[in-house]
């Protein structure tokens, strides 16, 4: 009993010692973005965006600049990443971080070897947005705009790419487990958000910025880069972003704004899903697409009665025509302009049909180029709103 005794009393102890790794507040500061760009003397030029915790708030805000932003360069992400305290009194702590952003020379040039250190850093979570920063903007400029929302450039940037991804469609919501997963598959290629800084950096890194109603500097997301062998090989448009997640099975809501008889109407999907079916026939890949969409009536220019439910079926009809158009043709495109398979249908294939799939080997881009793709949309529309006839009459 008294051995049980001591053994129980040294257990309680190991659980007594403390936290061996601990770092005070007062001495460390939360890193929010990291930015990759081209170096001008060495490889990488890294720029992270560290936050003043108490410029945060409402409450405790004095008026100073809410974040802090700085450079250095080196030849490895690895080597900068723990060398900051040249000019920060505080250690850089990456735990929190919510934004990476790659600059667009860094991307089509191929330099992205240093995404083994960010996924390899037990520090970083892999939680947070990567985007592509087009244009002849620095990704560390990014890092520097102030905003009204969120004050931190980070902050703002992230929040703004998962409204997007959720509202509409607009991004692809790719973090960092999905980019290497895909990054590493024989059956797709990855893309990111691509954003744009629109004005004068040095200007939106002015806190009078954050207080202007039409500030001199912001940043959009823009389009959608497409990565191919680890370079950057050309951007798609927002709304063949929205096209590839309906594929993908990615859309939780967005509106199609489509044509009728004498005027347009606005559909608002809430609920879609889609169901591909993969095999090689004739020795050539198949691709059977069928999405299947609900949503409401919720804006028209259409004269027509409402009140009766098959109304809606020539207000269907139109939608179904139009996105099956839409996403065939940028299918079409990315075959052409990317010979890239961005849609994940080559994964598809792997896991529905393996014996065929293997004949690519490591060249899954070739059967993609010669695969047939049929889609099949079909939109219900359950209700027309507040009203049965239009607002404005003729």
């Amino acid at each position: 009993m008294r051995i049980l005794k001591c053994l129980l009393l040294l257990f309680l102890i190991i659980l007594l010692t403390g936290c061996w790794d601990r770092k005070e507040l007062s001495r460390i500061s939360i890193v929010t973005g990291m930015a990759v760009d081209k170096g001008d003397n060495d490889k990488y030029k890294l720029t992270i965006e560290t936050t003043q915790a108490r410029e945060m708030t409402y409450q405790t805000a004095t008026g100073a600049a809410p974040s802090f932003v700085y450079s250095l360069e080196g030849n490895t992400i690895a080597e900068i990443a723990h060398k900051f305290n040249i000019a920060t009194a505080s250690i850089p702590v990456y735990s929190h971080m919510r934004l990476l952003a790659i600059s667009e020379e860094v991307a089509e040039k191929g330099m992205l070897q240093f995404m083994d250190f960010v996924d390899r850093n037990r520090e970083m979570r892999d939680d947070f947005s990567i985007v592509i920063v087009k244009g002849n903007s620095s990704a560390g400029d990014i890092l520097r705009v102030n905003n009204m929302y969120k004050k931190s450039a980070s902050l703002k940037l992230f929040i703004q790419l998962m409204t997007s991804q959720k509202d509409w469609g607009g991004t692809p919501d790719i973090k960092l487990n999905d980019f290497v997963r895909i990054y590493n598959s024989k059956g797709q290629s990855p893309v990111l958000t691509a954003v744009k800084l629109v004005g004068d950096p040095k200007k939106g890194g002015n806190v009078e910025n954050m207080k202007s109603e039409q500030p001199e500097s912001y940043v959009n997301i823009s389009s959608m880069a497409v990565i191919k062998t680890g370079k950057l090989v050309g951007y798609a448009s927002l709304y063949e972003v929205r096209d590839m997640l309906f594929v993908q099975n990615k859309i939780k809501s967005t509106a199609i704004t489509t044509n009728c008889t004498n005027g347009k109407f606005e559909y608002r999907i809430t609920n879609s899903k889609t169901k591909v079916t993969a095999k090689e026939i004739n020795g050539i890949p198949n691709f059977f697409i069928n999405i299947k969409t609900e949503g409401n009536l919720d804006g028209t220019e259409c004269f027509r009665n409402y009140k009766n439910p098959t109304t809606f079926d020539e207000l269907e009809v139109s939608v179904n025509k139009k996105m099956e158009k839409e996403i065939r043709e940028f299918i079409d495109k990315t075959k052409v302009k990317f010979n890239a398979d961005i849609f994940g249908l080559g994964e598809m294939l792997r896991e529905q049909d393996y014996q065929h799939f293997k004949k690519y080997g490591n060249d899954w881009d070739k059967g993609f180029v010669e695969s047939k793709i049929h889609i099949k949309f079909n939109s219900e529309i359950k209700r027309s709103g507040l009203r049965k006839e239009r607002a404005i009459m003729k």
